[in-house]
Order: structure tokens, then C-alpha cells, then sequence
């Protein structure tokens, strides 16, 4: 099953800029304060910030949780578009693999559930499911509508 790797990240990018930025944090939001409420400056403090080596260990360690987030939530994706796939009875799963084979775009299991969902029928469905349900809020909001308009009228 073709499908494209991931890349990692080689870590955070600390570059002087960012780290000036980080130093007049706490400047800026006094300014911000002092700005934006006048009578009362001294009873609004900035969040106090870390020392720089803790904000840049922070950022990386964020980058790489967040990184791992996203890499699992893919991974999650691909495992219930391969079950959807392999729920499938073998003539389905042939024709998903021609058009897999042919398709032109990202290689992602956003685009390979598509696929799957377009021949087994679960996207039909949950297009007509979707349009029921907008029906009946339209009919909500009309009736709502209405029932305004004889308020105004009264």
C-alpha cells in the first residue's frame, strides 16, 4: 500500500530574533497594559517570563510533543482506513487498489479513507445523513424565523 512517510523535524529553530523577542516579552505586555488600560496600570502585572535556556528547552520539548501528536494521530487514521479497507470484499478492495494505484495526489490517509469511503459506500451515507440533518435545521431556523416575524407583526 503506497502511502508517503512523515518527515521529523530536526528540532526548534532558536535564532537570535526570536530570543530578542522573548527578552522584551515582558516590556511589551507592560506596555500593552499601560496601553490599553490607563487607570489601572499598577493593578495589571505581565506574566512573569523564564530564564531563556528554560523557554528554548520549553519550545523544543513542546515542538517534539506536538510532532508526536500529529505522527499518531496519521498513524491512527491509516489503521481505520486499512480496516475499512480490508472490511471490504475482495472485487471492492481490487477496484480501491486501481484507483489508489492511479491517484495523482498525496499519498496521505485523509485521500486513501476518500477512496475506500467512495466504493464501499460510507461516504454516500454520510452525505445523505449530513443533508438530513441540514434539512432539519434549516426547518428550525425557518420556523424560528416565522416566529419572530409574528412578534414584530403583533
Amino acid at each position: 500500500m503506497r502511502f508517503e512517510r512523515e518527515p521529523r523535524t530536526e528540532g526548534y529553530n532558536w535564532t537570535a530574533r526570536k530570543e530578542a523577542l522573548f527578552v522584551r516579552r515582558e516590556a511589551r505586555e507592560a506596555e500593552k497594559i499601560a496601553r490599553d488600560y490607563p487607570l489601572f496600570v499598577g493593578q495589571f502585572q505581565p506574566r512573569p517570563t523564564l530564564p531563556v535556556d528554560d523557554e528554548r528547552k520549553r519550545r523544543e520539548r513542546m515542538l517534539l510533543e506536538s510532532e508526536q501528536r500529529w505522527r499518531d494521530l496519521q498513524a491512527r487514521f491509516w489503521r481505520q482506513a486499512r480496516r475499512a479497507y480490508f472490511a471490504c470484499v475482495p472485487d471492492m478492495r481490487a477496484a480501491i487498489m486501481a484507483e489508489w494505484d492511479q491517484w495523482r495526489g498525496p499519498a496521505r490517509p485523509l485521500y486513501f479513507t476518500y477512496v475506500v469511503e467512495k466504493h464501499n459506500g460510507v461516504g454516500e451515507e454520510r452525505t445523505r445523513r449530513l443533508r438530513q440533518e441540514e434539512a432539519a435545521i434549516v426547518v428550525r431556523i425557518r420556523e424560528r424565523e416565522n416566529s419572530q416575524a409574528r412578534l414584530s407583526l403583533a
